[in-house]
């Protein structure tokens, strides 16, 4: 009898249980479908707003960016709108201000009732939302003043420089071809002036977004970011230590012969080189001679025409994406590289200033790779989780660019003569192995910086940039507090924590391009170019997802293992470390 009594109250409980989990996934749904088609009208909105904002640059547009924002929020306080924490270009996060509203989600995060592995997602990607609508609306705004402001001031790119004044285009041709040693000394200051005039913002910037981090338990942003990407400090921070370990001695021998050609450049000795004797992040090392040579074989097909035949060729027609975009080669859009996603498969619209040249190719490769992705994603994916982690998709536009650089794809494209042939592949090895490998070096000195700063902004930063510098790229800036060489960056004024994903992004686009070499190629015994096989593929194994698993699962699922960095640092130093 006692024994059946101990069964019937068990089965009471497990009942209970059963029904408590019920109740709270059936809330959760009702909210959710709710609250959904608010969520998406918004977000057209704020889209369009931003496409608006970026093509036209005008500070009126910004402002109704964030008015919109302001509004929203204002006259919808029992209402919540979108949090988006991996898209690809961001100025502003919008900001879920209902508290009931955040309890209730609060509540249920917490019950350890919600089992539904959808519904479950959901949930993360709501409260990670509210948490940061949290704060008095005030401090809000003034956050995003000053978020907005940074943007606007590198946006416009202008640099005075002996009474003239530079856009941005014409700082990069400056760069490019210029061995006027006194000339970029003097657009470095002169950018170095206007990183003394925000530094204070920008740290600012940190520590109001810390507070926010800290009142819901977080050490800094720096981890309440990470957190809302499915990913831990401690991680990262290993895979980045790997990467840079392995890429030390072939960057460092790199350098040298780098050191010798920027001497001769500018006409200085090795031991004058300064930071701003080297090229940026979008200007090769190549001699000259290639770099026009590859233009001119390229320069009778324009590049949108192009990546639109090639994305056809593999089973993703884009042409009425390009047709929707801005790509003309104007000042505004000299520098910028982005893809604006206002409503899917429904509404992409990508922006660049793209000219008939070899980066011209590489960019609307990599926008290409972007359109393919998100127009695949399926209808069935649930609106919350249709949106990719940035490592995917930054990963997948990342492959399609290297492409464009990739010998055994670009032999395809260009008609050379014999000799050509042979050079374009020494071109295409030092892409590679010289750029690529710079690039990766650079952006991990802006990875550490950015977990740095958000640890403690009240450090040294002038002495971190110098530390940080000197161990990745060998570049010595000068150390003296007051400098803000390290505020004089783009990159450096959004601080979205994001910068790490660009390497796991690289890290992934060398094993997207191994298991389709050694796969879907093989086995189809087939040129890349009008292979619908790769469509095939990456639709089943990635597109269709969105960001219906969790980033790490999904590069498993695609790739038959998890992330592994050997494919992409064999690709930038070749097999001799292999063993190590």
């Amino acid at each position: 009898m006692k024994k059946l009594l101990f069964l019937l109250v068990i089965l009471i409980s497990s009942t209970a249980c059963f029904d408590q989990k019920k109740q709270a996934e059936s809330i959760l749904r009702h909210y959710i479908d709710r609250k959904v088609d608010l969520i998406r009208n918004y977000t057209m909105e704020a889209e369009v707003a931003l496409w608006n904002a970026t093509v036209s640059g005008n500070e009126s547009d910004y402002q109704k960016l964030i008015d919109l924002e302001l509004n929203f929020n204002k006259a919808n306080q029992d209402v919540s709108g979108r949090f988006d924490p991996d898209r690809f270009y961001t100025i502003t996060q919008n900001v879920f201000t209902n508290q009931q509203d955040f309890e209730l989600l609060q509540k249920l995060k917490f019950s350890g009732l919600i089992s539904d592995t959808l519904l479950s997602r959901q949930l993360n990607v709501l409260y990670q939302a509210f948490m940061g609508s949290q704060i008095e609306s005030g401090k809000y705004e003034k956050l995003m003043m000053t978020e907005i402001k940074l943007w606007q001031i590198f946006s416009a790119a202008k640099v005075r420089i002996d009474g003239k004044i530079y856009g941005s285009a014409q700082l990069d041709s400056i760069r490019r071809f210029s061995s006027d040693d006194l000339l970029v000394k003097k657009i470095s200051e002169s950018m170095q002036e206007t990183g003394k005039l925000i530094a204070p913002d920008i740290i600012r910037m940190v520590n109001d977004r810390n507070g926010i981090a800290t009142s819901f338990g977080y050490p800094d942003f720096y981890h309440l970011s990470l957190e809302a990407k499915d990913q831990t400090p401690e991680k990262i921070k290993k895979l980045l230590d790997e990467i840079e370990l392995k890429t030390r001695d072939q960057f460092f021998e790199a350098k040298k012969v780098i050191d010798k050609i920027q001497a001769r450049k500018f006409r200085i000795a090795e031991t004058d080189i300064r930071p701003w004797h080297y090229n940026d992040e979008r200007t090769s090392y190549l001699p000259q001679s290639f770099n026009q040579k590859l233009d001119s074989l390229l320069i009778q097909v324009d590049p949108k025409e192009r990546t639109a035949r090639f994305f056809e060729g593999i089973g993703f027609p884009i042409q009425d994406v390009i047709e929707n975009s801005r790509l003309e080669d104007v000042p505004e859009t000299a520098n910028l590289t982005a893809m604006i996603n206002v409503d899917f498969k429904n509404d992409i619209r990508l922006i660049a200033g793209i000219k008939n040249t070899h980066d011209g190719l590489i960019r609307m490769m990599h926008l290409g790779g972007h359109a393919s992705h998100y127009k695949s994603i399926s209808d069935k994916v649930p609106y919350l989780l249709k949106t990719p982690n940035s490592v995917v998709s930054e990963g997948i536009a990342r492959y399609f660019e290297s492409m464009a650089s990739d010998y055994n794809w670009l032999k395809n494209e260009v008609s050379a003569d014999g000799k050509f042939q042979k050079e374009l592949l020494i071109v295409c090895q030092h892409l590679r192995q010289v750029d690529r490998l710079i690039r990766c070096r650079k952006l991990l000195v802006f990875a550490e910086f950015e977990r740095e700063i958000y640890r403690d902004p009240q450090q040294d930063l002038d002495l971190l940039w110098h530390n940080l510098n000197l161990k990745y790229l060998g570049q010595n800036y000068p150390s003296e507090k007051g400098a803000n060489y390290w505020a004089a960056n783009k990159t450096v004024t959004s601080l979205s924590c994001t910068i790490h994903n660009f390497v796991l992004a690289d890290i992934f686009a060398a094993q997207l391009q191994h298991i389709i070499e050694k796969g879907v190629l093989t086995e189809t015994d087939s040129l890349i170019q009008d292979n619908k096989a790769i469509g095939k593929y990456l639709v089943e194994n990635l597109y269709r997802y969105g960001n219906l698993l969790p980033w790490e699962n999904l590069i498993e699922k695609a790739t038959a293992e998890p992330l592994n960095p050997e494919y992409f640092v064999e690709q930038l130093v070749g097999n001799e470390n292999k063993s190590n």
